[in-house]
């Protein structure tokens, strides 16, 4: 297997397990509040809204991966949707200065997101750089090295 298919399979799997965690987190909140909406809407409306957040934000990254082999691509696009959210918690606004508190909240609760997100992002990065398990029990055939523990060194001479 290549390298790079590896590591984007990885990648991709990290990704996907991200969105269903997420997609399960709904699936909860959205059942809780069936039973007692304002009970639970006042609880976990918040966990819910950044819930649905976070995994758009997910499944749009999936679909602009769909079809991506190189990692260099891959890694171009990350680089860039951590830029954007960057940009817009440097140079936007802190608050929505909306009429409407609901907005204003989103408003906060995007933000908070987006921090997640950008560290999402870093983190997938980081997978498509490491290197795949078989070639560093390659590597340490070939250069003699053994995987085990290093071997203890006696000390010669007289004992007391």
């Amino acid at each position: 297997m290549e390298k790079n298919n590896w590591n984007i399979d990885q990648m991709l799997h990290w990704l996907d397990i991200k969105i269903e965690r997420e997609n399960r987190d709904i699936a909860k909140l959205e059942k809780q509040m069936d039973g007692d909406f304002l009970y639970h809407f006042e609880w976990n409306a918040e966990s819910l809204y950044k819930s649905h957040f976070v995994s758009d934000c997910y499944k749009k990254l999936r679909q602009a991966l769909d079809g991506v082999k190189d990692t260099d691509e891959i890694w171009n696009i990350l680089k860039e949707n951590a830029a954007c959210c960057e940009k817009k918690l440097l140079d936007g606004q802190l608050d929505c200065r909306s009429s409407s508190r609901g907005a204003n909240m989103a408003h906060s609760m995007r933000l908070e997101c987006m921090q997640q997100l950008i560290k999402d992002y870093r983190k997938f990065a980081n997978i498509l750089s490491v290197t795949p398990p078989k070639e560093n029990q390659q590597q340490a055939h070939k250069t003699g090295k053994k995987e085990g523990p290093p071997e203890k060194k006696t000390k010669r001479g007289i004992r007391r």
